[in-house]
């Protein structure tokens, strides 16, 4: 085995053909962002002008942050505000999964070490839904203890959600456990944060993050867990430490309980059993990019069900096991290094899981792979290893992964001069969920500040919002975004409409949107933290870099809710649209658009027949969450690098991805659901493209039926090639109908 080389990796790298110039600008590891998160004084809570920032050291909670008084208490209060604050949607006529978008909180640590000597947590009684009288008319119900949540409540979910702690920064924000905490000995398992405490975990608890704090997890407390989270569909964990004061710990990151979906970069775990333990069951799946695991005793990253998982970036030091997947977990890993002093073992376990590795170093370990204890791969670097069978569409072609360049995400630091933050509201906006608020947040948009935000929850946008060159940054705070009158064609000037018209996409769809990008610039335009429900978000129409983070748009089965006022937000949503989508290319011509989407809902939905396919880009998205679109993923002449996806549909209606007129999909590591049925459309549609994708099927209520009888129809040069899904092994042996696509390939030979 070679030596160390971690801190010259970026010089040393270069050489190597196997791996991709993009693939090495950032070495592994995290990054160590300089962040310092400030907000402006209207945007708290406590100055009583509708923000929605809880500064934990102001009134209600009066945290100390002195590293001298135990903040427990405050701490927990603030975590119980968040869930007392928001207003579920119960009774008949409403699913469970509907919860007001009229509050949206923000936990907020200022700088300080804040003490504490037991879980920090929403705290019991914990409040779930139950489904007794039907998904239809949900009911809410009170858990008084771990004791009290019995089967007989038929428990759907627990009410954990939209819970975002956000330190000021990742070294001034510190929460530290005492040392020698009683309730933290060998044997237990209790965290120091904590999202969730109900057994049977939540599908409900969207939107859970934590973002740029240090977890010090003291000294004698063997039974600690640095932090317990979890999240559906969206949520995250950004720029985070989590530290053993003495090595011991169970683990510094656990996701045990359903469901775990979301990104998380910048992650550093030293110490402990375990350094990131996923086990939260099925239809879990998470992106872990940029990390630097150190010094743990057991296995840096332990993938120990049937989740999936992506790693890149990963640094894993003095570990005797790099990762384990048992199981049917599944694993993809790019671009990883693994050092180790003392193992004796495999940098690699798979043990009833699957695996994608490549591009990955080693030092220090007896194997690389080994599968169910048997070494499969030697020496140390993984160029490209699959676990299971890799299928081409042609019997002489390729299995092996497109490769396609990987561009970084452009890091843009928040702002530390608030006299260059432009409030909507100081412009005129209501913020009220009612009024019409276009006219005021293009004053904003215009004002020549870089960037520009939204104190309140809900603002109206009927028009359509131009974000000119000088905005470096439109920053939502979690706040929703939407029409309440529809645009239609109808409503349009014949120039408007020819402005809007692209080519090849229906009649129906040529509708503004509620922002778009009005003029060209190289520097990068960040869009972050918000929601929207129907129509578009976003038109890409001037060429510049845009960057996508934490966008959510409301998928099909809410428009329910957000059509009606008073439910989902104070106004109704308009809903008179074909697809409800993040983001358009509205100008294709010319040179391709670059575009980076993190942990977003609703980016690249492609319509009933695949018309709204996003046009001519350079895609590069890390975490993806479709649900319920007829054509979830398509694209038409376009690159598109996905790391991380999630797609649900509730009858077997339509085909998951869709690539046309020379695109590049590659798609790697990630589930799709389908909840009733089999459906007899492909999985993966091919038209004169090259696609390779690495994912894995949940099948539901009917685990016995395949759930898409193709998995890849290839239509190249007007000749039509079908990979059915008897290629593909079941994912696991109780559930037959659920198929592990190792690797999936159409390049021909």
């Amino acid at each position: 085995m070679k030596t160390p080389f971690h801190l010259l990796a970026a010089l040393l790298l270069a050489p190597l053909a196997a791996m991709h110039a993009a693939d090495i600008i950032t070495p592994p590891g995290d990054r160590n962002l300089p962040i310092n998160q400030i907000y402006p004084p209207e945007a708290f809570y406590h100055n009583g002008k509708g923000g929605r920032v809880l500064d934990v050291t102001k009134p209600p909670f009066n945290a100390k942050g002195d590293g001298k008084t135990d903040d427990t208490q405050a701490l927990c209060d603030a975590m119980r505000f968040v869930r007392d604050h928001y207003e579920d949607l119960a009774g008949e006529g409403y699913s469970y999964c509907g919860y007001k978008f009229d509050r949206n909180w923000i936990i907020y640590l200022p700088n300080g070490e804040y003490l504490v000597s037991n879980t920090i947590s929403q705290g019991w009684p914990a409040r779930a839904y139950d489904i007794k009288k039907g998904w239809a008319n949900s009911g809410r119900v009170s858990v008084a203890s771990p004791e009290a949540e019995t089967p007989e409540l038929e428990l759907r979910g627990e009410r954990n959600y939209g819970i975002r702690v956000v330190g000021q920064s990742r070294q001034g924000t510190v929460i530290r456990l005492k040392d020698q905490c009683p309730g933290f000995e060998k044997g237990k398992e209790n965290a120091v944060l904590q999202f969730y405490l109900l057994k049977n975990g939540s599908s409900i608890n969207q939107g859970n993050y934590a973002q740029n704090l240090t977890i010090q997890t003291g000294k004698g407390n063997p039974g600690a867990v640095g932090m317990k989270w979890n999240a559906s569909d969206w949520g995250g964990i950004y720029n985070v430490a989590i530290r053993s004061g003495d090595g011991s710990g169970r683990a510094g990151l656990m996701m045990d309980r359903r469901n775990a979906h979301g990104y998380q970069h910048d992650i550093v775990v030293d110490g402990f059993d375990v350094g990131v333990e996923m086990a939260a069951g099925s239809v879990s799946h998470v992106v872990l990019e940029y990390a630097t695991l150190s010094n743990q005793r057991e296995v840096a990253v332990r993938v120990s069900k049937n989740e999936t998982f992506c790693g890149r970036k990963l640094l894993i030091r003095n570990a005797p096991m790099a990762l384990r997947a048992a199981g049917s977990a599944h694993v993809v890993l790019l671009d990883c290094e693994a050092l180790s002093d003392k193992s004796l073992g495999p940098a690699i376990s798979v043990e009833g899981g699957h695996l994608l590795a490549r591009d990955i170093r080693l030092s220090g370990f007896a194997s690389a792979v080994a599968k169910d204890k048997q070494p499969v791969v030697t020496g140390d670097f993984i160029g490209e290893y699959v676990s299971g069978t890799a299928v081409s569409a042609y019997a002489d072609g390729p299995t092996k992964t497109l490769r396609l360049p990987v561009k970084e995400t452009p890091v843009i630091l928040p702002e530390s001069d608030l006299m260059k933050w432009a409030s909507v509201d100081d412009f005129g906006a209501k913020g009220d969920g009612l009024t019409d608020d276009t006219e005021a947040v293009q004053r904003a948009m215009d004002s020549g500040k870089p960037v520009v935000w939204f104190p309140k929850a809900c603002y109206v946008i009927n028009g359509t919002v131009a974000i000119p060159a000088t905005v470096r940054e439109v920053a939502f705070l979690w706040s929703s975004v939407y029409r309440t009158d529809p645009a239609q064609p109808t409503n349009l000037t014949a120039q408007q409409a020819g402005e809007l018209l692209i080519k090849d996409e229906p009649a129906e769809a040529f509708k503004p949107a509620l922002f778009r990008v009005a003029q060209s610039s190289d520097q990068p335009l960040l869009i972050h933290q918000g929601h929207h429900a129907g129509s578009v978000f976003l038109d890409h129409e001037a060429q510049r870099p845009v960057i996508l983070e934490d966008m959510i748009t409301w998928w099909i089965h809410t428009h329910y809710f957000s059509r009606s006022p008073g439910m989902l937000f104070p106004g109704a949503a308009a809903q008179k649209t074909s697809l409800p989508r993040l983001y358009r290319n509205t100008k294709p011509e010319g040179a391709p658009k670059e575009v980076f989407a993190n942990m977003v809902m609703g980016f690249a939905g492609g319509g009933d027949d695949a018309s709204l396919a996003v046009k001519n880009v350079h895609a590069w998205v890390r975490q993806l969450e479709n649900s319920y679109y007829i054509v979830e993923v398509a694209f038409k002449h376009s690159d598109a690098w996905i790391l991380g996806y999630k797609g649900e549909m509730a009858t077997p209606s339509g085909t998951f991805f869709h690539a046309s007129d020379q695109s590049r999909l590659e798609l790697l590591g990630g589930l799709y659901h389908v909840r009733n049925g089999q459906s007899s459309l492909p999985l993966a549609v091919s038209m004169d493209s090259e696609v390779a994708l690495s994912l894995n099927a949940f099948g539901g209520s009917k685990l016995h039926d395949p759930v898409q009888s193709v998995m890849l129809r290839d239509e190249r040069e007007g000749q039509v090639t079908e990979v059915p899904e008897t290629r593909f092994e079941p994912r696991r042996a109780i559930a037959p109908g659920e198929k592990i696509i190792p690797l999936i390939t159409n390049t021909p030979k």
